[in-house]
């Protein structure tokens, strides 16, 4: 059972005990009385959890993808996809800020646990190693969109604030490998407390950043050999761990059903009514009550599932551009709602002109989708009908174990060995039972065996946030995310009866500069120290 620990305010969600809320006493909440036992470690701890990433700012990030757009025109996701963004844009600072908190919170949890003396040291040593991975995760998330930026690891003031300087990319995932490698030997292969890091949460974590890391994104590192070794270490082991699988149904996923499954690797854990999220508001279909999705998916990423032969349909002569999602790879039907899903309350989803008049049609408010689709993922029937529309308690999967495969065959493939292991994980994931994609036979070679990868690293992960960075590590974000115009659903005009496909007039530009985000503005005003990204003011 899920249970809930109140600290400072700050709440998360756990599992194991009871369903009662565990609250700091207010006189305890000075550091310098608060820090005596165990369970002043244990809430400590449990109040760094807080400051993991939103399901709507993490799903969100692939609106800044050649996979999706922002569906409401003046968001900060709009000006990033323009590239007309600057240091001043909030997502930059809100960015910047949140994931700094939750460094603060680590540095001062571990600055003040040596105050105690536990009644179970092994508890206390675990605890701490859950915090310095959590630190990582929260240094791994600031790298990969800022690159250079100031390595902090104790508590400091606000003087001293104003005087650091960036720390080089390189620094910083080293840090990371150094931390996560230490701390991930005193942490439990399994626990029951569902959403606490483990062993293979904080493999995991090193496995995606050094993967990132390899793409040489900031320009000031060139050590790609090394970096995907250690992806393929970190992946590797998780593998070698024996306690995570593939779900036989890739519908299965995202519901609350199979929460805390043995696929998920790390999530974050929500409650209805205690711990909520906006997931459905954000995401789900206006027909549903919502506000809209905050992303409209694009034709781009609906191209990139095969037929159900394994081909693409520019290459399948049975492919019926006129039932465009007919014979497809399951998958796709999975991520996305398009003309003839059926929503989770069973109404048929249909945002066609002149086919249908309900609030889901393209055009018919600033709230429906601009490109007809819909993502599918989270969107659960037991979120629908609520006075409080934001009031979500299903879990965010932030890293599950068909990601951990794939690292470990895209590690293989660009170290250029063990290619046929690689091409044993990518059929093992094309070959769940439904999906049941035909097996990848005969393909040859390193450069073969990448474009395969990144096709299945694509629809198998589609519209869960990992499209964002994808793009930039690969350095393809220039190629794919210039569009004069953006793509969405395909359908048959019902006059006509001609193939319609809805194009909004909304541009995409991608420059160098946007593979690093600029250091925030005020953060440079408060510092002359810190130096900004090439390309921007």
């Amino acid at each position: 059972m899920k249970r809930i620990i109140l600290f400072l305010n700050i709440v998360c969600v756990l599992s194991g005990c009871s369903d009662v809320l565990d609250t700091v006493p207010t006189d305890r909440l000075s550091s310098q009385v608060y820090w005596q036992t165990d369970k002043d470690a244990e809430y400590a701890a449990n109040a760094v959890y807080r400051f993991l990433e939103s399901p709507v700012t993490i799903l969100g990030r692939d609106a800044m993808s050649d996979h999706a757009r922002s569906t409401f025109e003046t968001s900060d996701e709009t000006k990033v996809e323009g590239s007309i963004a600057d240091p001043q844009t909030n997502i930059f600072q809100n960015t910047w800020n949140d994931m700094y908190k939750g460094i603060r919170a680590c540095n001062d949890y571990l600055d003040n646990v040596g105050k105690i003396t536990p009644t179970d040291a092994a508890k206390v040593n675990r605890i701490t190693s859950e915090v310095r991975t959590l630190r990582c995760y929260f240094y791994a998330r600031l790298v990969s969109y800022f690159g250079d930026i100031p390595l902090v690891t104790t508590p400091i003031g606000i003087s001293e604030s104003k005087t650091l300087t960036r720390t080089p990319a390189a620094e910083i995932y080293d840090f990371i490998y150094n931390e996560i490698t230490e701390s991930s030997a005193n942490l439990p292969v399994t626990t029951t407390e569902k959403g606490r890091v483990t062993k293979g949460a904080a493999l995991g974590i090193l496995a995606r950043t050094m993967l990132f890391a390899a793409g040489n994104v900031t320009g000031t590192d060139n050590r790609p050999e090394v970096y995907y070794q250690r992806a393929k270490d970190a992946s590797d082991a998780v593998i070698a761990l024996g306690v995570y699988d593939l779900l036989p149904n890739y519908k299965d996923l995202f519901i609350y059903a199979n929460e805390n499954s043995k696929e998920v690797v790390f999530d974050k854990q929500f409650i209805k009514d205690v711990y909520s999220n906006a997931v459905m508001n954000s995401f789900g279909a206006v027909s549903l009550g919502n506000n809209g999705s905050n992303i409209s998916p694009t034709s781009v990423l609906v191209d990139e599932y095969e037929t159900m032969k394994g081909k693409k349909i520019t290459e399948d002569a049975s492919f019926d551009p006129k039932n465009p999602y007919v014979n497809r790879d399951p998958r796709l039907g999975y991520t996305l709602f398009y003309p003839g899903s059926v929503l989770p309350n069973g109404a048929i989803y249909d945002s066609r002109p002149g086919w249908s008049s309900t609030s889901d049609v393209v055009g018919a408010s600033y709230q429906a989708s601009k490109t007809g689709l819909l993502p599918r993922k989270y969107i659960n029937a037991e979120d629908i009908g609520q006075s409080n529309r934001s009031n979500c308690g299903i879990n965010l999967i932030i890293i599950r174990y068909a990601e951990i495969l794939l690292i470990a065959a895209e590690s293989n493939i660009e170290l250029n060995k063990d290619l046929d292991v690689a091409l044993t994980y990518i059929n093992k994931i094309r070959q769940r039972a439904d999906v049941n994609m035909p097996p990848l036979i005969g393909i040859n070679g390193q450069a073969a065996l990448r474009v395969a990868l990144r096709h299945e690293r694509t629809v198998e992960l589609a519209l869960e946030g990992n499209r964002f960075f994808d793009i930039r590590r690969w350095r393809i974000a220039e190629s794919t995310c210039n569009m004069d115009k953006v793509d969405g659903m395909r359908y048959v005009d019902k006059l006509s009866g001609e193939l319609v496909t809805v194009s909004t007039d909304y541009k995409k530009k991608f420059s160098t500069r946007d593979y690093l985000w600029p250091i925030p503005y005020n953060e440079r005003q408060l510092n002359a120290n810190l130096t900004q990204n090439e390309g921007w003011n």
